[in-house]
């Protein structure tokens, strides 16, 4: 139970990294003997165009726009969509 728990954990902070936190970790991992062996066993960039610097497919963000949120928005979506129709309707009156 403790390594499902550790991996959640891991899951979640790797999500809230930004873009240069992600390089740096990728970078840490790469130099680590052990991690090292376990990311040559991933296939490079995933859907990327091969660029370090594209961490997402331009076709990904063409179609999400900004993807510029707090961390737990998909969580919370429903929230927010209820603060914000409540916000518009508040204004309105």
């Amino acid at each position: 139970m403790t390594a499902a728990r550790d991996y959640e954990h891991l899951h979640h902070l790797v999500d809230r990294l930004s873009p240069t936190q992600v390089r740096r970790l990728r970078l840490i991992i790469t130099e680590d003997e052990e991690l090292s062996q376990v990311d040559q066993e991933v296939p490079e960039a995933v859907g990327g165009s091969g660029d370090e610097g594209d961490l997402l497919p331009g076709s990904f963000l063409a179609l999400s726009g900004s993807i510029e949120a707090p961390a737990d928005y998909a969580e919370r979506h429903d929230d927010y969509i209820r603060e914000r129709t409540n916000r518009e309707r508040s204004a309105s009156e």
